[in-house]
Parts: C-alpha cells; sequence; structure tokens
C-alpha cells in the first residue's frame, strides 16, 4: 500500500468514526425511585354504564303517514275557503278535508267542531245559514270518507269571528271559511 492509500483510508475511517459518535443513541435513563416517596398510582377512569336502550315502537300509521305526528287541526293553515255567497267544495277543500279524515281515523277519541264564517257582506240572518251550508257541507263529505257523524258538531258564526278586519276582497276572501277546533280528545 502505499502512501496515498493509506492517508486516503485513514481519512474515510475518520468519517465514518465521526459519523458513528454524532449519530449515536441517546443514554439511557435509568428511573431512580426515592425511597421517601409512594411511587405514583395510575388514574382509574370510571366507566358509567349507558342505560339501557329504550326503542319506541313507531305505529304502522305513522310509517305510511309521517306528518301525522305533527298534524294539528285547529291550524287556519288547515281552513277550507268558499267562494262567495257558495258553500260548494273545492279540489284543495277536498284534499285538506281527507287529511282531516285520515287524522281523525287514527285518533279515535277526537271530536271536532267545524264552524262555518262568512265575511262581513249580507244580513247577519243570511250570513248565519250561509255560513251553517257550509259547515256542513264540510261535515257530510267528511262522513262520506268514514268519520262517524257522533265526532262532527257544526255551528255557524256568520260573521261574527272575522279573521281579517280590513274590507278588501283578499280580507273577505280570508273570513270565508270553515274552520275546525277540537272539542274532546
Amino acid at each position: 500500500m502505499n502512501k496515498k492509500t493509506k492517508i486516503g483510508l485513514s481519512i474515510l475511517g475518520l468519517v465514518f468514526g465521526v459519523s458513528a459518535v454524532l449519530s449515536g443513541c441517546a443514554p439511557k435513563v435509568t428511573k431512580v425511585t426515592s425511597s421517601a416517596l409512594p411511587p405514583a398510582k395510575k388514574p382509574v377512569a370510571v366507566v358509567k354504564p349507558m342505560p339501557p336502550v329504550v326503542v319506541k315502537q313507531v305505529p304502522a300509521y305513522l310509517k305510511k303517514y309521517p306528518w301525522l305526528s305533527s298534524y294539528n287541526i285547529q291550524a287556519n293553515s288547515n281552513n277550507i275557503h268558499f267562494a262567495f255567497d257558495k258553500s260548494i267544495l273545492t279540489p284543495l277543500d277536498k284534499m285538506l278535508l281527507r287529511k282531516d279524515a285520515i287524522y281523525l281515523r287514527y285518533n279515535r277519541g277526537v271530536v271536532i267542531q267545524i264552524q262555518g264564517n262568512c265575511d262581513r257582506r249580507g244580513s247577519e240572518a243570511y250570513n248565519l245559514a250561509l255560513g251553517w251550508r257550509r259547515a256542513n257541507a264540510a261535515k257530510a263529505y267528511l262522513e262520506n270518507l268514514g268519520v262517524t257523524s257522533s265526532r262532527l258538531k257544526t255551528i255557524s258564526y256568520g260573521k261574527e269571528k272575522p279573521l281579517c278586519m280590513a274590507h278588501t276582497r283578499v280580507c273577505y276572501a280570508i273570513n270565508r271559511r270553515d274552520h275546525f277546533v277540537t272539542v274532546s280528545k
């Protein structure tokens, strides 16, 4: 071996030696416990048992008619409305009454009062008679859908209970209605 090779190998060995020293493992730390202190206890997690899961049985009719769980037959949005001087049910009125009939079919203890109302035009006697015809038209349709007549009460308020007090065609249309009120449950 010549002198250059020996110097090269020496340098190479030096480089490997320095890199080995620099990348060496961290020194091992041994845990020294003092005899004066008790050993630390690990915290114990308290696991509370879960309460049993109660599964409510959903009635079969709520699977078919899910809207029934929050249906309010007394809401003003469920009023049926009539044309001026008429007591004929429109297709929209019949749709609302079909929903009422489904509600009444599955809530057998509910008795409702159908309140016939009119707008302010016309005499008191005429409006009472018209309100009566309107309430009875809704009652007859519900009876045709299978609701027993003993669960349907009718009354006419004529023009005594307006929802809207303005003297406009829109207010008159709002007041020409049948409103449903739950009498008993």
